[in-house]
């Protein structure tokens, strides 16, 4: 009987500390359990009597605002574990981190929670290593885990805005890591955790790993592109300056043009020479219409000019006339001749008026034919400079594609480079330049080095490689 007592007492603990928990076990022991816990309790013992239940209002309320505390996350135990084990260097906050920041707060007269928007948001820690966040103001974060800001302000809400609430920090983005120096593609790359020099240099086409086949299939695509345009800009080339000298082909040594016709295509050779020919023809087309515009000027100057010999031969014709007739006169007269006019008198005022209207058509005709050669000479200057205009923009495009053969030149040298020193890198020097503060660092690293957000990995030759080529100069 004693032992049947014994094993339904501690039963009965057993569903106290289950409803209540071990903490609340002494302020448990001296209430009434509710209907509810005697419920789990039968059911878990079901020769356990039912005790009369009684509803304690103190007890409900006092329940309830156990419940109703929220946890502090300073005090979470979880959050202390993690602060306590220690964060590895990686994941410590640095300037230029952007920081995701989440505060949940428990409503008013509610056990949910709902996450405070106005004071959570994304925020990008600066070169003095801290965030402004909203109601707080700013704080420095850098050189500590997430994990370990949590506490901090979740106690700087409750103390400055006597908020109590749960808050979360975790990475939205993080600096890039460099690599420059004698590497297929140097530039920044995303910073991935345990990220090594080795993993860098494999990412950067300076390993020797299997990134390499893709690497040498690429710049071989590329090589080929570039000599397939430099191609295309040699027959434009070719076509640009037969178009200057008036040829009607493209005058290319055969090996060249079946090169040209491997590389491009018959099509596109045989597209280049009607593109030219077509040119000259509208070159020709366009000289002939000159030349016959010119031929009208010239002839309208012949006529200007006849027709101005015709009006000076008439002119002096009358003027001989008049200084005849006018002798004529005066020997006549000698000086007896009476206020009576004569006929002759008249007819040498006829002459003088003729030779008066005769002098203004002179003038006229003059006038026409300095206008014919000015026409003529303005036509031969504007034929002269649209011509130098057109051979000038030749020249130009000639020049501009010569430049542009020489740098697609220069790069293909380089692509090709970059093929023959694919797993180049073995005996390279790695160096990374890393900040400290206001202060840069340069350390000399081996390919397993764990790289952190923002380093700088620089790869160049060899020590000796660079006295060599120092001694070279």
């Amino acid at each position: 009987m004693l032992t049947a007592t014994l094993s339904k007492a501690g039963l009965g603990l057993v569903a106290l500390v289950a409803v209540g928990g071990i903490e609340n076990l002494p302020a448990l022991a001296t209430r009434i359990p509710d209907k509810t816990a005697l419920t789990h309790l039968a059911a878990a013992d079901h020769t356990a009597p039912v005790l009369a239940t009684r509803t304690d209002p103190v007890f409900i309320n006092t329940a309830a605002r156990s419940f109703e505390k929220p946890p502090n996350v300073i005090e979470t135990p979880f959050t202390k574990k993690l602060c306590d084990r220690g964060t590895s260097e990686a994941d410590l906050v640095v300037p230029g981190d952007r920081l995701t920041l989440r505060v949940f707060a428990r409503a008013a007269n509610s056990a949910e929670r709902f996450e405070r928007r106005d004071l959570s948001g994304t925020f990008t820690v600066d070169a003095a290593g801290e965030i402004a966040a909203p109601g707080i103001g700013r704080l420095p974060v850098a050189g500590r885990g997430p994990a370990c800001l949590e506490g901090p302000v979740s106690t700087a809400l409750e103390a400055e805005m006597d908020i109590s609430a749960t808050v979360t920090i975790s990475f939205d983005a993080r600096p890039p890591v460099l690599i420059q120096g004698t590497v297929i593609s140097p530039g920044s790359y995303e910073f991935t955790p345990n990220l090594s020099v080795r993993a860098l240099l494999a990412k950067a086409g300076a390993g020797g790993g299997t990134a390499d086949t893709a690497l040498y299939r690429a710049l071989d695509a590329r090589s080929r592109e570039l000599r397939t345009l430099r191609a295309g800009l040699m027959l434009r080339h070719a076509r640009l300056t037969a178009q200057r000298a008036g040829v009607q082909d493209l005058s290319l040594p055969s090996d060249r043009i079946k090169s040209l016709n491997t590389q491009l295509g018959r099509d596109r050779v045989h597209g280049e020479t009607a593109v030219l020919q077509a040119a000259l023809a509208e070159t020709a087309l366009r000289k002939a219409r000159d030349v016959a515009i010119r031929s009208d000027l010239e002839s309208t100057l012949e006529i200007a000019k006849t027709r101005r010999n015709l009006v000076r031969s008439r002119y002096e014709q009358l003027s001989h006339q008049r200084d005849q007739l006018e002798t004529d006169i005066g020997a006549d007269c000698r000086g007896r001749c009476g206020t009576s006019r004569r006929y002759d008198e008249l007819r040498f005022d006829n002459l003088n008026g003729r030779l008066g209207d005769l002098d203004l058509t002179v003038e006229d005709a003059e006038s026409r034919v300095i206008e014919a050669r000015h026409a003529l000479d303005r036509h031969d200057r504007d034929v002269a400079f649209s011509y130098a205009q057109a051979d000038s923009k030749l020249a130009l495009s000639v020049a501009e594609t010569l430049a542009e053969r020489n740098a697609l030149d220069a790069e293909i040298v380089s692509v090709e480079a970059q093929i023959m020193d694919l797993g180049g890198t073995a005996d390279s020097t790695i160096r990374v330049e890393r900040r400290r503060g206001s202060q840069i660092q340069t350390l000399e690293v081996h390919k397993d080095f764990p790289l952190l957000p923002g380093d700088l990995v620089i790869v160049g030759p060899p020590d000796d490689t660079l006295l060599v080529s120092a001694e070279d100069h």
